[in-house]
């Protein structure tokens, strides 16, 4: 498992695999942080309809570009399918929130698959304040 640091977001960019279609006041803060510290953000949620006054993109050919990393927000029973596409698509890194958000076997499957993981809150490294506290106590 990889320490999450700045260089996880080597590229400046992230993709955000199951961006939420409704008001998530986290990933509002989520975004700001990412936007604040310079790193593009790629929503992605294939099941985006509608305007929701952001580009989301719905399938990794609609995407200007992969980044090489992804964020992802998805229900843990919903990871699995979205390893080898990952892959195959060229991302290298793949950030889970938390433990209690990703199944072990889905971390194994990403490294088997030759994905670098970090598990961790994006805020315990772009934000300050509480985040930053949180970021020591976990260690990361």
């Amino acid at each position: 498992m990889t320490k999450l640091t700045k260089d996880f977001f080597s590229d400046n960019e992230v993709l955000i695999l199951g961006y939420p279609l409704k008001d998530d006041p986290s990933m509002k803060m989520i975004m700001t942080a990412f936007r604040q510290n310079d790193i593009n953000v790629y929503p992605f949620n294939p099941k985006a309809s509608g305007d929701l006054g952001l580009k989301i993109y719905k399938s990794f050919s609609e995407l200007p570009k992969v980044p090489k990393c992804a964020y992802i927000y998805l229900e843990k029973n919903e990871i699995t399918p979205w390893i080898p596409k990952m892959k195959e698509n060229g991302v290298e890194r793949v950030l889970f929130h938390s433990k209690k958000d990703v199944e072990p076997a889905d971390v194994d499957e990403c490294k088997k698959a030759g994905l670098e993981t970090a598990i961790a809150c994006p805020m315990m490294l772009l934000s300050n304040g509480i985040h930053k506290f949180h970021k020591f106590l976990a260690g990361v």
